[in-house]
């Protein structure tokens, strides 16, 4: 997919986003997939990254785990 994309419910991410990706609040997502972009996190959303994530991760006061890969600083 390209441009931007949200996220929402609880659901596994498998795929490609080129661009940034936030994580809707209340949100359970698996991100199983690629994001190039930024992985935003919202307040009380729950992300686990088994993918890769290409530019940053900016949490907002939700709950992230990392077992993939991420690029941005």
């Amino acid at each position: 997919m390209g441009g931007d994309y949200r996220l929402e419910g609880k659901r596994t991410f498998r795929g490609m986003i080129g661009g940034n990706a936030t994580v809707a609040a209340g949100a359970d997502v698996t991100v199983a997939g690629m994001i190039g972009g930024d992985l935003i996190v919202e307040q009380g959303a729950r992300v686990t990254v088994k993918g890769l994530v290409g530019g940053r991760i900016i949490n907002n006061g939700g709950q992230v785990d990392v077992r993939g890969a991420v690029g941005g600083a």
